[in-house]
C-alpha cells in the first residue's frame, strides 16, 4: 500500500513539473539540393537524407553518401554536428557513421530519459532556423 502511494505521489509530481522543450522548423534560404539535404538533417528525416545522398552522378551511392556527409556544411557546420545541434537523433546517429573520424562526435551509451519532458507537453516553443548550405 505505501508503495502504491510512494509511486502516485512520484507521478503526480513530475506531471506537475514546468517544462520547456523546443521545437525547430528549417526554412531553406534557397532551393540547392544541399540545402534540402540539410532540411532533412535538421528535421530527422532520415528516410528522406538518405534518399537524397544516394541520388548522384556518382556511381557508387555508398562513396556518395560519404562524400555528401563530409563535405556539405549546413549553416558552417558538419552535417552530423548540425543534427547533434537541433537533437535530431535518427539522422546524427546515421551520419556520424560517415563522417570522417576527427569530425566525428564521440557518443557513450548512457541514456537518460527525462520523464516529465516526455510526459508535459504544454510548453513547447517553436525556433524557426534559417538553413544554407555549402559544398
Amino acid at each position: 500500500m505505501k508503495t502504491l502511494h510512494l509511486t502516485s505521489a512520484v507521478v503526480i509530481v513530475l506531471l506537475s513539473f514546468n517544462v520547456n522543450s523546443t521545437n525547430y522548423k528549417f526554412i531553406p534560404i534557397d532551393k540547392n539540393v544541399e540545402t534540402k539535404i540539410c532540411v532533412f538533417a535538421g528535421n530527422n528525416n532520415k528516410h528522406e537524407l538518405k534518399k537524397a545522398l544516394r541520388k548522384s552522378s556518382w556511381s557508387s551511392a555508398k562513396f556518395n553518401q560519404w562524400y555528401s556527409a563530409n563535405n556539405i556544411t549546413c549553416n558552417g557546420m558538419v552535417m552530423a554536428h548540425f543534427s547533434h545541434k537541433y537533437d535530431a537523433l535518427d539522422t546524427f546517429l546515421y551520419l556520424n557513421r560517415l563522417t570522417k573520424s576527427k569530425d566525428k562526435i564521440r557518443t557513450t551509451s548512457v541514456e537518460i530519459i527525462d520523464v516529465a519532458a516526455v510526459l508535459n507537453r504544454r510548453n513547447e516553443e517553436t525556433k524557426i532556423i534559417y538553413v544554407g548550405s555549402a559544398k
